[in-house]
């Protein structure tokens, strides 16, 4: 079978892809990727075929403005910024998605290219789904992540935030939706298209979050996308490093603290902040630095303190620690549970409040939006 696979954003909304492909690869099926081009070198050490766009969704996020726009607590207009980088890139986007799929058997999307997946399908009569890391299927059950409560309570209204969000979402997608049809030659869609409709295949625990009685057959909730040992090692990620090996075996386990590609506002506030609560409870803090440059070495901080760069193997790192402080990123938040350890996620947007929601009701961590974040509400999260 022929797959394509079309996945862009972040690095922690392109491994999965990575993870599924590779199995399907080693299985027998011919596997192609649609990528962005700031995470395409990296992609294609899984060994997969890439075909890369010119989206570049690491140089905004980890810019000076995108840090001063959370600073402000301006969500909104983050969400603006990564869609108007979007749009500039559409014509490379819908090249890239139909020189994938072409000639593919399955069209498998992640959230990103969810629409343009469905748009694929709608035109050329490809089977198509999604690869969903959080539930973006409408349900009774809680509220649209797109909406600022997780759960309203009442079936009817919940499923309405859903009807919202997929009106919204159509709006600011048409115009790429528009350029990828004129890329096959088609004319433009003229019906609603809607992430829920498709098959989809859903990428997290069902002991997070239970499958819905609401939802058709055509959702499959699979459990994580989990890379391989050899998938990791290709990624750059196998093992830990020796320095920090020794630094874990050398003391307590550390409280992790992590952050993955969210822009932190003030780095380097926020390392002091985390050195003098690690002395203020008596813990050892590790810090994965993921996108974030806090502008120093590990070296030079204090000896409870590590700092450690982007290619960490979390599943190898968070056993090793006492509790989690991060983001809510789906890929973290499935490590961190796996870990066993408790949660105190610092939220930004998209699924990271739902994540956080989840691990807050089940009993398995606390939750407070990233630009509530101040040295004292973390102490006292963690205390």
């Amino acid at each position: 079978m022929k797959i394509a696979m079309l996945a862009h954003g972040t690095r922690g909304d392109i491994q999965p892809a990575l993870a599924i492909g590779s199995v399907l690869r080693d299985r027998g099926h011919s596997v192609r990727l649609c990528v962005n081009a700031d995470l395409a070198e990296w992609a294609s050490r899984s060994g997969l075929p890439v075909t890369s766009s010119d989206l570049d969704v690491g140089r905004f996020l980890n810019s000076e403005e995108a840090r001063e726009i959370l600073a402000r607590g301006k969500i909104s207009t983050l969400v603006r910024r990564v869609t108007a980088d979007e749009r500039r890139a559409d014509a490379s986007i819908a090249k890239a998605a139909v020189e994938v799929a072409h000639d593919a058997d399955l069209i498998l999307s992640t959230l990103g290219m969810a629409l343009r997946g469905a748009a694929l399908h709608e035109v050329t009569g490809r089977p198509a789904a999604s690869l969903l890391c959080a539930p973006m299927t409408p349900t009774v059950a809680w509220a649209s992540m797109a909406s600022p409560v997780r759960d309203f309570r009442v079936g009817r209204v919940n499923r309405l935030t859903f009807a919202a969000f997929d009106n919204l979402l159509w709006r600011q997608s048409k115009p790429s939706i528009d350029r990828l049809c004129e890329q096959l030659g088609a004319a433009p869609i003229d019906r609603r298209l809607r992430i829920g409709e498709l098959p989809a295949l859903h990428a997290y625990s069902p002991r997070l979050v239970p499958r819905p009685a609401d939802w058709g057959p055509g959702q499959h909730l699979v459990g994580p996308a989990l890379a391989s040992g050899d998938l990791r090692s290709a990624l750059g990620e196998a093992e830990l490093p020796a320095d920090l090996r020794e630094w874990l075996a050398a003391g307590e386990p550390p409280v992790y603290f992590g952050f993955g590609s969210m822009p932190v506002p003030k780095p380097r506030q926020l390392l002091d902040d985390i050195i003098a609560i690690c002395g203020q409870l008596g813990v050892r803090g590790l810090v994965a630095a993921g996108w974030t440059d806090y502008g120093v070495d590990s070296g030079e901080l204090p000896d409870q303190v590590f700092l450690t760069g982007a290619d960490l193997n979390h599943d190898e790192a968070l056993p090793r620690c006492v509790a989690a402080v991060h983001h809510g990123g789906s890929g973290t938040t499935a490590a961190v549970t796996r870990a066993g350890i408790p949660s105190v996620v610092v939220s930004v947007f998209l699924d990271q409040p739902f994540w956080g929601w989840r691990l807050s009701s089940l009993g398995l961590g606390v939750s407070l939006p990233f630009r509530s974040l101040s040295r004292t509400r973390l102490a006292s999260s963690l205390g």
